[in-house]
């Protein structure tokens, strides 16, 4: 009877250690939450300092998302391009009753850290769709008819086909000829074209001629880089 006290006690013991190895242990994974990093700080800590282009690298353009998102009446903000997450937690961050569905190729490492980073900061508000957004767009658009957005970033490919296509998927995503949609990484009039910008360019330019895009305005803030907004008419 003693042995049986005696290891039962031993199994509490242990018991207890764990859960509070366990409770340091998930303490210590949160703990940037919980000091309020910032997204950069927080993937510093995973070892991701090294992304390509996005918007925070800009002054004028993080400043036009969180000003556009500060609207009671937005709800619904879709983008692709999740890439590093810069431009989701923007709007997250600048409006905290918004959802927003993010579709990324997935070819970066730090795309996971990233998501993780929004999850935890944002939980419940963030969706992160995988894959080609060729295809996976129309897919959505399948699955999901009645789901529209009343802000679209398109800020994906920058070949022609891949852009064009994502600004023609998205108008059927619209809410309504209120929604905005932007295209990031058009200059215009004069601007610099690079590599990265002659097809979002191109296809911006196509849609406004054609009518299928009402252009509202847009911004040339460095030598190549810059975006362009607007709505989609007839919507």
């Amino acid at each position: 009877m003693d042995i049986i006290i005696i290891l039962f006690i031993i199994s509490i013991i242990m018991c207890v250690s764990w859960l509070a190895c366990k409770d340091r242990i998930l303490g210590s994974e949160n703990q940037t939450y919980k000091r309020n990093q910032t997204l950069d700080e927080y993937l510093k800590t995973q070892g991701q300092t090294a992304f390509e282009g996005h918007s925070t690298q800009l002054t004028d353009e993080p400043e036009f998302l969180k000003n556009i998102v500060k609207n009671n009446n937005i709800k619904h903000v879709m983008e692709i391009g999740f890439n590093a997450g810069h431009s989701s937690d923007i709007f997250l961050s600048n409006n905290k009753n918004i959802h927003v569905t993010s579709f990324d190729i997935g070819e970066h490492a730090y795309v996971q850290h990233s998501k993780k980073y929004i999850d935890t900061t944002y939980p419940g508000r963030h969706e992160l769709i995988i894959g080609d957004s060729t295809k996976t767009i129309p897919n959505y658009i399948k699955n999901n008819k009645h789901k529209k957005f009343d802000i679209i970033f398109i800020d994906g490919g920058h070949d022609y086909n891949i852009a064009k296509a994502d600004l023609m998927n998205c108008r059927h995503l619209a809410k309504s000829s209120k929604s905005i949609v932007i295209m990031d990484d058009t200059t215009f009039p004069n601007n610099k074209e690079c590599e990265w910008n002659v097809g979002p360019n191109r296809a911006w330019k196509e849609a406004k001629d054609a009518g299928i895009v009402k252009e509202l305005g847009s911004s040339n803030e460095q030598p190549c880089r810059g975006y362009s907004y607007g709505k989609y008419s007839n919507i």
